[in-house]
């Protein structure tokens, strides 16, 4: 069965910190209270009117500082997004961090609208018809429009010849990152230089070729860790390390721990 573009949808209310890793992409709304959000070396105040997005490659921590913190969030499963919005524009403020980017975008004027899409949203999480992840999409993409009017710069612009091409390679190491590629054959297959590649490719997106590949590995990784009791031997093997010594080595580095001291901390 396929899956659906919208994996977790809720409102919630919450009065204390949490941190927590998913391998989706999400949006969060804020509808009352106020809280700092950590996202790597970012740190933000957030209130009302804010909207956030969040990489499948990040993590985040909140810290209420104004109880009760009520937000709505979505997951979004990264392979259908990028498959049915299509538009390296919209997809771009999910996963491209380039220099000063900003995680959040204020629709105070339009919390009315975004309230009612979000109410959308909810009525269409658990439903299984062929009308679902249309509609999500929908949604996804009157949310984006709001953003791009409110703040255009927190998207790449989709005119430029390069950045069609560093898409195309973006695209490229998430459909391919579990396998035995090296960023050579990108270049090679793409017809693209490696030293401009790589130095367009970080300015574009916050990340090398390298680095991009890496960390969705460490990502998949990471989610296989949580919700499967798979070996580390496996799990590195799934997720496209070549043996397992330098799957435990570039896991540590990335996150401080090793993949069973990371299981053992955050196993649901």
């Amino acid at each position: 069965m396929q899956t659906k573009i919208m994996t977790e949808f809720k409102y919630a209310d919450v009065a204390g910190r949490s941190s927590h890793f998913h391998n989706s992409y999400e949006v969060m709304y804020v509808v009352g209270g106020r809280a700092t959000i950590t996202v790597g070396a970012n740190v933000y105040k957030v209130g009302p009117g804010k909207l956030l997005f969040f990489s499948n490659l990040e993590e985040h921590q909140t810290d209420i500082t104004e109880a009760p913190f009520c937000r709505y969030f979505v997951k979004l499963d990264p392979a259908q997004l990028n498959r049915r919005l299509g538009d390296i524009w919209q997809l771009s403020v999910f996963k491209n961090r380039s220099e000063g980017f900003i995680h959040w975008v204020d629709l105070a004027e339009y919390h009315k609208t975004v309230t009612e899409l979000f109410r959308m949203l909810g009525e269409e999480y658990g439903k299984d018809d062929a009308y679902t992840d249309e509609i999500v999409v929908s949604v996804i993409r009157h949310l984006l429009a709001l953003c791009s009017r409110v703040a255009p710069e927190r998207f790449a612009f989709s005119g430029s010849e390069e950045l069609q091409s560093l898409a195309k390679v973006q695209l490229w190491i998430e459909q391919h990152f579990t396998e035995d590629v090296k960023i050579h054959e990108i270049t090679d297959k793409l017809l693209l230089n490696p030293a401009q590649l790589s130095r367009a490719f970080k300015k574009a997106t916050g990340y090398t070729p390298k680095q991009y590949m890496m960390l969705n590995r460490v990502a998949r990784a990471k989610e296989l860790l949580i919700h499967t009791d798979r070996s580390v031997n496996d799990i590195g093997t799934s997720s496209g390390f070549q043996d397992t010594s330098n799957f435990i080595r570039y896991f540590k580095q990335e996150e401080g721990v090793t993949p069973n001291e990371y299981r053992r901390i955050n196993k649901l």
